[in-house]
């Protein structure tokens, strides 16, 4: 075995402390304090915004009482925050998916294994899907993650199982109907290429699956960090003009960049573990919240510097961008304990 020289091994240590010193202290800091936010109730997942209709959506499950399987939407003015409407569910919604085209929000019902589609004009329950079978322990599952594919007409969902039995249903949205169920994939988060025609899926186990998009078939399946064990991947931003994706991992610290094309892991971002991952490409930037730190970061997505972070009260968790990429959204948690509301944050992307 080589022999390390430890005048290059001290130069490198020193070198990357200094990089890292450096960074921290051109990031600046922000605190929720700088921006607008509006009190909305518990259980507050994920958002969708609406251009057309200048609306900002918000899931919530209110409770998790076996008699209270109710859900509630909020329709948010998107410059004001102003609640403009609280929508009732007959079952509890957590993720969403926005095809704003045809008027539709797709709710995860994650407890009953469901999607609840909701007329977004009329404000209206027009469809509960039934996906899980209950009656079945390998077609049972929870749902958590819900992606729209505008061009094959698809919604991909993640089913959530015991003992790593997760599914991706795939649903066909003219037909608003169950078209596929893959096994053996144990999918978390995914992230759509409709240019390239893939499909991207992380899971539990640290890997990063490819799907051709238009058949659904098996590409590639790369574990992307083998040596750690404890990755649980949860989301997945894509960057197709540089070919990578941006990995949050709720386990370990960092963002992981990846090469599309191979799974290559080409960077870690230095950060607290992460929730939600979004990609701006207009201003180039990656927006990371981080739950446990109370922290989202504002990433330069071509030098990979933490350019600044807000710190928040609560548990920041899902994020959404208006269309014209300058407003970040922001829901935030409180804690099981606390009694105070969840609520919504209004990020202006002009003050950095």
């Amino acid at each position: 075995m080589p022999t390390m020289n430890p005048h290059k091994t001290a130069l490198r240590v020193f070198a990357l402390s200094f990089a890292l010193f450096s960074a921290a202290l051109y990031a600046q800091e922000f605190t929720e304090r700088d921006f607008p936010s509006q009190p909305l109730g518990h259980g507050v997942y994920e958002l969708a915004y609406d251009h057309g209709q200048k609306t900002l959506f918000a899931a919530s499950a209110p409770s998790f009482a076996k008699d209270k399987t109710d859900g509630l939407v909020f329709r948010l003015a998107a410059d004001s925050l102003k609640i403009d409407q609280r929508i009732t569910t007959q079952r509890r919604t957590f993720a969403v998916a926005l095809d704003e085209a045809n008027h539709l929000l797709y709710l995860g019902n994650s407890l009953e294994g469901s999607l609840t589609l909701l007329d977004t004009r009329t404000n209206n329950v027009i469809k509960t899907l039934q996906l899980s079978d209950d009656s079945d322990p390998n077609k049972k599952a929870h749902v958590r993650e819900v992606v729209l594919d505008k061009l094959h007409q698809r919604l991909y969902v993640s089913g959530i199982g015991a003992k790593d039995k997760g599914l991706l249903w795939v649903v066909d949205t003219q037909k608003q109907a169950l078209e596929k169920t893959l096994e053996k994939l144990e999918p978390v988060g995914f992230a759509v290429d409709e240019a390239g025609n893939n499909v991207y899926v992380v899971n539990g186990k640290g890997e990063l699956i490819t799907l051709d998009g238009a058949t659904l078939q098996l590409l590639s399946r790369v574990k992307v960090d083998p040596a750690e064990p404890k990755h649980y991947f949860l989301n997945i931003a894509l960057n197709t003009a540089a070919g990578v994706g941006y990995i949050a991992d709720t386990n370990t610290p960092d963002v992981l960049v990846v090469k599309l094309d191979s799974g290559e892991l080409v960077q870690r971002i230095p950060t607290p573990n992460s929730i939600a991952v979004l990609y701006n490409a207009a201003r180039d930037e990656v927006y990371v919240t981080h739950r446990n730190a109370r922290q989202i970061s504002i990433i330069d997505a071509s030098s990979y510097r933490l350019k600044h972070t807000i710190k928040t009260t609560a548990m920041p968790n899902s994020l959404a961008l208006s269309a014209d990429t300058s407003t970040l959204y922001a829901s935030v948690k409180q804690d099981e304990k606390e009694t105070k509301a969840d609520y919504v944050l209004k990020i202006d992307l002009s003050k950095f």
